[in-house]
């Protein structure tokens, strides 16, 4: 694998949300800055500026070869925002279908289970 100085891998990234329970995630591309979703929309930060002064954590690498196919989904992205939504354009979705994943959010399916089972055990 060929290693460029001062470029690293396109990753997923995440710190503890600034309010509320839970973490923040966004998508740190080759060049250090960071892509994310809030709740004002699509945003290109500077790393510390996504970390806001919190620990920031690698979730996962992309894959290499995605590379291209990434900065396509970003620029795209970029230039025709959609807007949050919680359930189903949060900023695990976004971050996951930037890298070339199927658009997921653990944090929320957990919430959503946690509120099915508590609402099962309150009739049963």
């Amino acid at each position: 694998m060929l290693h460029y100085p001062g470029l690293i891998p396109i990753r997923i990234v995440s710190r503890p949300k600034l309010s509320g329970l839970g973490e923040h995630w966004g998508v740190q591309l080759s060049c250090g800055n960071v892509v994310h979703l809030t709740q004002d929309g699509e945003r290109f930060d500077g790393f510390e500026e996504f970390a806001q002064g919190r620990p920031v954590k690698v979730v996962r690498q992309a894959s290499p070869n995605q590379a291209a196919r990434i900065m396509q989904r970003v620029t795209q992205s970029l230039q025709r925002p959609g807007e949050y939504r919680l359930l189903d354009r949060n900023c695990e979705t976004y971050a996951t279908w930037l890298i070339g994943e199927k658009p997921q959010s653990p944090q929320v399916q957990g919430v959503v289970v946690l509120g099915l089972l508590a609402a099962f055990l309150k009739f049963a």
